[in-house]
């Protein structure tokens, strides 16, 4: 059982740096935009995901703060830690703070990372006491039901105050084209501006609320040797993999002086708002629903929604039929299920297609065999998965604004998990966004789902209509069907 925390510092976010590529980058950027203006970049390509979150981290000179729900073990998951370490060892501060739902076994390294390097602190938000134990575990969160199922899901990735990454990635490989099992499309974007600042008030936020317990009192058994002995094996086997599955990206180290030298002329400019829920369960106004409620209403020509769990509640069914007779396109993209990574929210959002048909909104489905355009997108070489699933989160309204978070249009997202994310006023990023869905929403890579004159769910591929669901393993089929018999529907 872990110890209660008697004194935890408070740690605030470092001011820029008056020197170094990512400070002054930034200030080149902000030469060329309008004071209230961002600059902004769309990351939604996986390998150009991981590289920029490599370059942020191998760039810093005073600060890298990083927010997860989870991180995976991995080779992505290697490749950054590594990177991360490195960092630190030369006089980077490095705050990590992850959820503790997926984070169980690792608390002796955890400790050890946090006691023996002074330049690297971890926290995990709102762990379990009882750690390495199952049935402890499972009996304290039925016990503290309320407490232990909130969890945070948001992701951002800053570094030295001067970029921000928010979106819908976590560490592991299937964000980055690396699983052989299964790659995501996903989002993210590279921001340099004002909402930067926000984004770190808001880590700071998490980091020093009761929520975020320190990772050096995880466990008793922290070692420095245990540190030393880690960090061996990840250079053994960033050395092993550099021409093999990590061969696309650079395994040590690299000056990126170069690529943020090309960001003035390739990234769009436009008004961002960082928006997050609060960290307290108790002062949480749900603060990120409200600005995208807000938001979605002022849209006058059309909307598009894409979520990978999409299980509207009647609130959102309501206001997409109300959108649709005030003269609105809403369009819905979806994964269908060989696509989607979770078929117990599937079990659920399968009861929803009717419904969201006949708010007179228009569903596509993902197809887990996508065009070989759309593939480029979530694998690297020289991975080829075996599937293509859907982890993008994105709201698109009349071409003009979008919303790229960590928000999925669920119920446990809606009310219960932290989430957070970037509401942007941008024609010009939202236009490579809006390209983007389009390019997915090519007959190629979705099905479009309509209803037939007799009230009957029907799939279509180049005008071949299917009414019968489109194929996926077995396992998935069993699981959601299973799990849609069940009331779980508020907890997906």
């Amino acid at each position: 059982m872990v110890p209660k925390v008697e004194d935890k510092p408070v740690t605030k976010s470092l001011s820029p740096p008056k020197s170094g590529v990512l400070a002054e980058t930034a200030r080149r950027l902000e030469n060329t935009r309008d004071e209230e203006q961002s600059s902004l970049l769309l990351l939604d390509e996986a390998k150009e995901a991981l590289e920029w979150r490599l370059a942020l981290v191998d760039s810093a000179k005073s600060s890298i703060d990083i927010q997860l729900y989870l991180w995976h073990d991995g080779a992505s998951g290697k490749l950054l830690l590594d990177r991360v370490l490195r960092a630190a060892d030369r006089g980077v501060r490095v705050r990590i703070l992850v959820d503790d739902f997926l984070f169980n076994g690792n608390e002796p390294f955890v400790s050890s990372i946090c006691r023996y390097h002074p330049n690297i602190d971890i926290r995990i938000f709102n762990p379990t006491s009882f750690r390495g134990n199952p049935l402890g575990s499972s009996m304290e969160f039925l016990l503290n039901f309320a407490h232990l199922n909130r969890r945070m899901h948001n992701k951002t990735w800053t570094a030295d105050q001067s970029f921000s990454i928010v979106g819908g990635r976590n560490v592991g490989d299937h964000y980055y084209g690396l699983d052989e099992h299964y790659n995501f499309l996903d989002l993210d974007v590279l921001v340099s501006g004002p909402p930067v600042r926000e984004v770190a008030k808001g880590f700071d936020l998490f980091w020093n609320s009761a929520q975020a317990y320190p990772g050096a009192l995880l466990s008793k058994r922290a070692k420095r040797e245990i540190l030393e002995e880690r960090r061996a094996r990840l250079l053994a086997y960033l050395d092993q993999e550099k021409d093999g599955m990590l061969r696309s990206f650079p395994t040590r180290p690299k000056d990126w002086s170069r690529e943020f030298a090309r960001l003035p002329h390739t990234m769009a400019k436009g008004k961002a708002v960082f928006i997050q829920d609060h960290p307290d369960r108790e002062q949480d106004n749900r603060q990120l629903v409200t600005s995208l409620g807000t938001a979605v209403g002022k849209q006058s020509r059309e909307l598009i929604l894409v979520s990978p769990y999409f299980i509207p509640g009647k609130g959102m069914l309501e206001s997409m039929e109300q959108a649709v007779k005030e003269g609105k396109d809403v369009h819905v993209l979806a994964p269908s299920l060989a696509a989607n990574n979770q078929p117990a929210a599937h079990g659920h959002y399968k009861k929803k297609r009717k419904p969201t048909l006949r708010t007179g909104a228009k569903l596509y489905e993902l197809r887990s065999q996508p065009d070989k355009s759309v593939r480029m997108m979530a694998d690297v070489s020289p991975v080829r998965s075996k599937i293509v699933a859907m982890h993008t989160k994105a709201i698109v309204g009349d071409r003009t604004r979008c919303f790229i978070g960590s928000m999925n249009l669920d119920p446990r997202a809606i009310k219960i998990n932290t989430e957070s994310g970037m509401l942007i006023d941008s024609p010009e990023l939202t236009a490579d966004l809006f390209s983007m869905l389009q390019k997915i929403r090519r007959s190629e890579s979705v099905w479009e789902v309509t209803l037939d004159e007799r009230n009957k769910l029907r799939w279509s591929e180049n005008g071949v209509n299917f009414q019968d669901e489109p194929p996926a393993p077995w396992m998935k089929k069993v699981t959601s069907r299973i799990v849609g018999w069940l009331p779980l529907e508020s907890q997906l």
